[in-house]
């Protein structure tokens, strides 16, 4: 039986921390939703993009796993503009 190494680099770890960070990603796109339903002329275009983009992180949450090192340190990487 093999030990599960929980260090501050572990696989376990890093994936947990990546999925915290997703859901993070997606509490300021549901702000924008609640705030622009709220208005008299709301923007379909920007609520189909903030729905959108809901979607795609519920997806990557759902599917990302421990072994995909590759996306997980993608996530973590704090230039990348495609998480914050």
């Amino acid at each position: 039986m093999t030990a599960i190494n929980l260090g501050i680099n572990s696989d376990s770890i890093q994936y947990e921390v990546a999925l915290e960070i997703l859901g993070q990603e997606r509490q300021p796109l549901m702000t924008a939703i609640r705030l622009e339903r709220e208005k008299a002329e709301p923007s379909e275009a920007l609520l189909k993009y903030c729905q959108a983009r809901l979607t795609a992180i519920d997806d990557l949450q759902s599917d990302l796993r421990s072994t995909d090192r590759d996306t997980i340190q993608q996530i973590l990487d704090p230039q990348n503009r495609l998480f914050r």
